[in-house]
């Protein structure tokens, strides 16, 4: 009498096909965990220069918006100053851009006051103050708004019509500068603050300046925008070079 011969698979065998189905999942696993990472990173990348390009371009609306009218020069006088590496510019604007809508009744014409301001944490932030432009000196000021939660260092510079030099703080009565420059650093995570510079030309400021009885030189007024290196958070100077025109991340 044969004996059936049992049909099967060896210890070996099952510990070899073990072995091998364990290296082809760790090999998709890691596949799939890098291309996770590098697309959250993307992600990421693209939501922050969003937010830097929204920022700028919010900058861009109102001050192209700025009005500049020579019979009131005190009333509709741009002015901008530094206090201890902090600048903050004053204009009125005729842009309605980021306005909320209870303070609508300042549609058309309003003082805004951008400045870096750190909240009751002590951290950072890019803020806009909204003021009716006919309001006296002692009017009651509307609550400060936060342009960018991300913006830990922020810089402006004014373009002098006359020579075209660059000036750290406008308080001329008699002239607008030519351009505003705007230099913002958004908050990069763990490294080095990305620092954004764009210089918006303010149109008519020719027209008001000569109104107001300032000269113009017109062989000298190139916009020369270079890297500059402003304060940030803590201190220290923000380097790096310019990421287009557009991050810790707080809204």
């Amino acid at each position: 009498m044969k004996t059936r011969s049992r049909e099967g698979f060896t210890l070996l065998e099952v510990m070899l096909a073990v072995t091998i189905l364990a290296i082809v999942v760790t090999v998709v696993y890691q596949l799939w965990s890098t291309s996770l990472t590098a697309w959250k990173r993307g992600t990421a990348a693209s939501e922050t220069a969003q937010r830097q390009r929204i920022v700028m371009e919010t900058l861009t609306e109102l001050t192209r918006s700025a009005v500049l009218i020579p019979s009131d020069k005190k009333l509709y006088q741009l002015t901008g100053s530094s206090d201890e590496g902090r600048s903050i510019i004053s204009f009125v604007t005729a842009s309605d851009v980021l306005l909320p809508a209870n303070e609508a009744v300042l549609a058309g014409m309003r003082r805004v006051r951008i400045l870096l301001e750190n909240d009751e944490y002590g951290r950072p932030f890019l803020g806009m103050l909204n003021e009716p432009v006919l309001a006296a000196d002692n009017a009651e000021a509307l609550p400060l708004h936060v342009l960018s939660a991300d913006v830990v260092g922020f810089s402006v510079r004014f373009r002098n019509s006359t020579d075209g030099t660059w000036k750290e703080f406008w308080d001329e009565a008699t002239k607008v500068p030519g351009a505003v420059e705007y230099t913002v650093a958004f908050a990069n995570g763990q490294q080095d603050p990305i620092i954004v510079t764009r210089a918006i030309e303010l149109p008519g400021a020719e027209y008001v300046t000569q109104a107001l009885g300032g000269l113009q030189n017109k062989n000298n007024t190139t916009n020369n925008v270079t890297k500059r290196d402003i304060s940030t958070e803590g201190g220290s100077s923000a380097g790096g070079s310019t990421r287009g025109s557009s991050g810790r991340n707080r809204r």
